[in-house]
């Protein structure tokens, strides 16, 4: 029997108001193998998006993973319905938003607190669609940040839903006013935990997130779990994604990195042509250079131009004018 493809082996974080359909489109053309997740959606406003242009077909994305927030079963069912419809094979549950909008809104990590919903949540998608489902979450809330805790929580799913796959932000979350960007940063990152989460669950996949900032610390956790999975550290420095499909699946590029660059800006002349402001696409390469020599002229450029009409392919001759 042929053994499944893991697609989960090297993904890119769902990041809110950063994963659009440019910033992904660019990180595909960088990278044919890597997972890529949308923005967190809420059900909502699936359900009451007219014609849903909000998830528009994503099949030419693939491998591409929706991630939507919601504690509705009802709701969740009918959106995964329709994304479904739109092509999609894949789909991530969202609890892990700390946030205190998440929390009012009764969705993200607050969740964790009631495995019940959870479930329900799950059986509603696979119950409706044959899309695979898996969760994204934390290895603790509040008080709640211990081993036995992950490890009850897990199994409790896995049990009563099935789901196989768990992306587990290798830190607590800490609510009760708590910003985002705190949790963030603490309480500090534990991977340990996860790679013990892993041997007790030899079945399940288990995607390490949290302050991976290369493909060779990449590397070193993917012999401990079935994947990981970067965020703000592949935005900082989206060249990461030029060496995914070599180091990370053993294939070799079939571009190069300038054939690369060069279908990003066909992509930015194209869109420039539907009358796409350019700025909301370069914002995605700003340090698409980073760690070169020229990269703060690079950003300067960028910045300067980008709202004006003027080619991108302009703007880079004069980088490279001056590089």
């Amino acid at each position: 029997m042929k053994k499944k493809k893991n697609i989960y082996k090297f993904c890119v974080a769902p990041m809110f108001r950063y994963t659009d359909e440019h910033c992904r489109k660019i990180y595909r053309i960088m990278s044919k193998k890597t997972l890529l997740f949308t923005e967190m959606i809420h059900v909502r406003n699936i359900l009451y998006d007219y014609k849903n242009k909000i998830i528009l077909n994503k099949k030419k994305e693939n491998p591409i993973a929706i991630q939507i927030a919601g504690s509705n079963s009802l709701e969740t069912a009918k959106c995964a319905e329709i994304i479904y419809k739109k092509k999609y094979k894949y789909i991530n549950l969202n609890i892990g938003c700390p946030s205190i909008k998440a929390q009012k809104g009764n969705f993200g990590i607050i969740l964790m607190k009631k495995p019940k919903t959870i479930i329900n949540l799950i059986n509603s998608i696979k119950d409706n669609t044959p899309m695979e489902v898996s969760i994204k979450t934390r290895i603790g809330i509040d008080k709640n940040d211990n081993y036995n805790f992950l490890s009850d929580f897990i199994n409790d799913i896995y049990i009563n839903s099935n789901c196989k796959i768990f992306i587990l932000h290798a830190r607590s979350a800490i609510l009760n006013n708590f910003s985002t960007k705190k949790n963030l940063k603490i309480p500090k990152i534990n991977y340990k935990i996860v790679y013990k989460i892993k041997k007790q669950f030899p079945k399940l996949k288990i995607i390490l997130n949290g302050e991976i900032k290369s493909i060779k610390e990449s590397l070193i956790h993917l012999k401990k779990v079935d994947g990981v999975m970067l965020g703000r550290n592949i935005y900082k420095n989206p060249m990461m994604l030029n060496y995914v499909d070599k180091n990370i699946y053993n294939i070799k590029n079939k571009y190069s990195f300038k054939k690369k660059l060069k279908k990003i800006f066909k992509y930015i002349n194209k869109k420039v042509k539907e009358n796409i402001q350019m700025y909301k696409i370069t914002r995605h390469i700003l340090e698409i250079f980073k760690g070169n020599k020229g990269s703060t002229i690079w950003k300067k450029l960028i910045l300067e131009n980008a709202k004006k009409k003027i080619n991108i392919e302009k703007i880079f001759k004069i980088y490279k004018k001056n590089n």
